[in-house]
């Protein structure tokens, strides 16, 4: 068996170890190489934001102002006040970017609000117990407000849903006077039929009035009827207050 001197182990042990050091020395600095930080890169820019964005919500309602951001989650703009606002994009069933709304003069403003407030009194009106007489010259004097506003600014076609708004609202309480009619005189009728001329143009405007509790095979009470129709034109008359309220604070 040959032998192999004690010295020659030592050296060939100390050139091994040697050579890890080195090899570890060399690793360490290409992990240092690899693990230097890179230049931060600059988040693109979305091209849409700063856009006029005009937005129609689900429920109809209308808000316009700049595009600040939009993703898979909401839609975030600044209105005219400069303050940001956001809605759930699964709120939202329209997005028209680039699309400025009209301004509007702070003359129509004022005669929207003319319009709407001939509204806003038979809705304050009706809370308390008018006679049908006072109720009759209260609608006509809405109908001639409100028809008077139209036809003065039909040529802003931008503010076909503010009119429709208003438009629905008059027609809601103009609906409850032939109802409200037959309640009067001597032929009093507690209630209706369906096919009532009185009764057909209500169901036809609220169809949901057919699936309440005051469907009774058909026929209505009539006074129910007229406080389900008033309960609807409030809904009616809170959307068009919020839109005159949108519109003046986006034109001030």
């Amino acid at each position: 068996m040959r032998h192999f001197p004690l010295s020659l182990f030592v050296r060939g042990a100390a050139t091994v170890a040697l050579g890890c050091l080195l090899f570890a020395a060399a690793d360490d600095t290409a992990f240092a190489q690899k693990r230097r930080p890179r230049k931060p890169v600059a988040a693109p820019v979305n091209p849409l934001v700063g856009k006029d964005v005009r937005i129609t919500r689900n429920d109809g309602l209308e808000v316009s102002g700049k595009l600040f951001k939009l993703d898979m989650k909401e839609i975030v703009y600044t209105n005219a006040g400069g303050e940001q606002a956001s809605i759930p994009l699964e709120n939202v069933a329209v997005i028209s970017l680039g699309v400025p709304l009209k301004r509007v003069d702070a003359k129509f403003v004022a005669d929207a609000r003319r319009a709407v407030d001939s509204l806003n009194r038979i809705a304050t009106l009706v809370n308390g117990s008018p006679t049908f007489a006072q109720y009759d010259a209260v609608v006509v004097d809405a109908r001639v407000a409100v028809e008077s506003f139209l036809s003065k600014y039909s040529d802003y076609k931008e503010q076909a849903d503010f009119f429709d708004s208003l438009r629905n609202a008059l027609r809601g309480y103009e609906l409850v006077k032939p109802v409200w009619a037959t309640l009067q005189g001597v032929d009093r009728r507690v209630s209706l039929t369906e096919n009532s001329a009185e009764l057909k143009p209500v169901l036809q405007a609220y169809p949901d009035l057919k699936v309440t509790e005051y469907n009774q095979n058909g026929r209505y009470p009539t006074d129910k009827v007229i406080a389900f129709v008033w309960n609807q034109v409030s809904k009616q008359l809170r959307d068009v207050r919020g839109k005159l309220n949108e519109l003046a604070s986006e034109n001030p």
